[in-house]
């Protein structure tokens, strides 16, 4: 399928290189040249200088062949506009990121003819919004260094880290399934020493490995208890930064029943929290202030989230906030690159709002039989959503007889009644969907067991 993707910046890169993982026809266009000629050495695609809202250069792009459109420059407006032209060419999916709120309202209002102003728009994703909800997710589950939810939450993946004294250290899979049985939760994925491994039951689990459950939500808990010591439900939190993201987040807390301190050294911006916060008590500082972090009792507070417009200023406070002993920080990261930097430097979880909305628009992304194409933080895998036909080759077999291409294991099989962590002895039906983990340059031989 062709794909025209408008914003060659870091979302539209991965996005780009995910789906040409896929095997699709991806042209991306930007309007800067420097970050033209910065793209070409990193993504696998077409790339064409020029105004992605401009008529000529969508059709130069191709884009009365395209079945999708994605906008993601750092521009609202221009996405919207390259939306609306592409919706004109009959382009079948139109997505845009878009941060400003209004434009949300505007699209729920109707016109004279009675149609939304952005109906033309498929998905319209706010990566500050995308953000929020990932950080408040790791937030309520303590343990977690990564969520994802899959089959309309009907599945969830989260990552952990193999704490010291786990229980499962030094055992293997198939040791540990047979302590505790086999559909608990499924390993998945391991990041060990910046190496991936699809797992098999041989494989052992050792102190500091990076591991990815998937599994029913509830039950995952249960698993994830084994792999790091139980941490109670966060009832005060500190977060640094009263920007977008930090009030929206502080928001979500206050909803929640936690008690919330939002440091922020700008007085507009701290007396602008403060009259939009009704619970959440605004601190006027720097989150790098020692004296500060001491004097509001940062040792005792659940988890320390940092969320500022300064990276450099979350990741320290972070750090220093660990020192002081916070039991969990989370830093916000703008450049993906520096997302798995932060677990070896001592912070707990990093977030991309980059990141956040690639993943947001490939939830979205559906061609074939793949519903979704996500790929795991801190490690090489890739999780596909598959849905069964009655002509595929994977139908009808028992697992332990499936062949299935090299570095690949299927995660959950998701029945129209049930979530089955699946077994040598489990059959796919039509219709199931299914979740695979696999490693780059694999997703073309999942995609063809699957057709």
């Amino acid at each position: 399928m062709k794909i025209i993707i408008v914003g060659a910046g870091a979302v539209g890169s991965i996005v780009a290189n995910r789906l040409s993982s896929a095997n699709h026809d991806v042209v991306m266009i930007e309007a800067d040249p420097d970050i033209v000629n910065e793209a070409k050495d990193h993504v696998d695609a077409m790339i064409q200088t020029g105004n992605g809202a401009a008529c000529e250069v969508l059709e130069e792009a191709g884009v009365e062949k395209a079945g999708v459109l994605i906008a993601v420059t750092d521009v609202d407006e221009i996405n919207i506009l390259a939306c609306l032209q592409a919706d004109r060419y009959g382009v079948r999916t139109k997505v845009a990121r878009v941060r400003n709120r209004e434009y949300y309202r505007r699209a729920g209002e109707e016109d004279t003819t009675g149609q939304s102003s952005f109906e033309a728009i498929d998905q319209m994703i706010n990566p500050d919004q995308e953000a929020v909800a990932e950080i408040h997710e790791l937030l309520l589950q303590p343990a977690a260094t990564d969520i994802y939810d899959f089959a309309d939450g009907r599945v969830q993946v989260i990552g952990a880290r193999i704490g010291s004294g786990a229980p499962v250290d030094g055992k293997s899979l198939s040791e540990i399934a047979g302590e505790v049985g086999s559909r608990w939760a499924l390993v998945a994925a391991i990041t060990r020493r910046q190496k991936t491994i699809i797992p098999t039951g041989d494989d052992k689990l050792l102190e500091g490995d990076h591991v990815f459950l998937v599994g029913r939500p509830g039950r995952i808990n249960e698993a994830l208890g084994r792999l790091t010591r139980p941490t109670p439900r966060p009832r005060a939190i500190m977060v640094a930064g009263a920007n977008r993201i930090g009030v929206s987040l502080s928001e979500w807390l206050d909803r929640d029943g936690i008690h919330v301190k939002l440091i922020e050294p700008d007085e507009q911006r701290a007396r602008w929290a403060g009259d939009r916060l009704e619970k959440t008590l605004p601190l006027r500082g720097e989150a790098t202030d020692a004296e500060l972090l001491e004097q509001e009792g940062v040792e005792k507070i659940d988890a320390f989230v940092a969320v500022s417009d300064d990276e450099e200023m979350n990741i320290t406070s972070c750090l220093l906030a660990r020192h002081y002993g916070a039991s969990k920080t989370i830093s916000l990261i703008k450049r993906p690159n520096y997302v798995p930097l932060a677990a070896v430097i001592g912070i707990d979880a990093a977030v991309s709002p980059r990141l956040s909305t690639a993943r947001a628009i490939m939830r979205y992304f559906r061609h074939g039989n793949i519903l979704s194409l996500t790929d795991l933080k801190d490690s090489d895998a890739e999780v596909l959503e598959v849905e069964a036909t009655e002509r595929s080759a994977a139908v009808g077999v028992q697992l332990a007889k499936l062949e299935l291409p090299r570095n690949t294991i299927l995660g959950a099989i998701i029945k129209p009644y049930q979530v089955v962590i699946p077994r040598g002895s489990d059959v796919i039906d039509p219709g199931d969907k299914v979740l695979v983990f696999t490693l780059p340059g694999r997703v073309k031989a999942v995609q063809k067991l699957f057709r």
